[in-house]
């Protein structure tokens, strides 16, 4: 039976909308790639650098692809 939970790092997320600081997060180990797109609060992101080294957390950034409109 394959592992329904899937596993999750905590990262230091720079770059969310309306966040000036670093952001630390639980995040899906399967996503944590450069490059890839994903979605936290209605707004889409994509990955554009992620530091692993001489850190205790990774450090992921992240630029805003899409704020969909709520009407």
């Amino acid at each position: 039976m394959a592992d329904e939970n899937p596993t999750t790092v905590i990262v230091n997320m720079h770059g969310l909308l309306g966040e000036q600081e670093v952001i630390q997060m639980e995040f899906k180990a399967e996503l944590l790639v450069e490059q890839e797109q994903f979605v936290f609060d209605n707004v889409a992101y994509e990955i554009v650098r992620i530091i692993n080294e001489d850190v205790e957390y990774p450090v992921v950034y992240v630029v805003i692809l899409d704020i969909p409109s709520q009407t």
